[in-house]
């Protein structure tokens, strides 16, 4: 049982070492919706809004 799950490796991106839920190889097609994602799953989605917003402003900061 346990031991097929492990080799089966991660359902989110199929490969082995890791759970599904500690899955970062997502990183690379999307970092905002990465962070999005480790938000919500942590936290409220009133959190989460900030945490949008924070983002935003770095955004403007880093393009002035």
């Amino acid at each position: 049982g346990n031991k097929d799950n492990i080799r089966a490796g991660c359902k989110k991106c199929g490969y082995p070492g890791h759970l599904t839920f500690e899955c970062r190889n997502f990183l690379r097609v999307d970092p905002q919706r990465d962070i999005v994602l480790d938000v919500s799953s942590t936290s409220s989605e009133d959190s989460e809004e900030e945490e949008l917003q924070r983002l935003q402003a770095l955004r403007e900061k880093k393009s002035m």
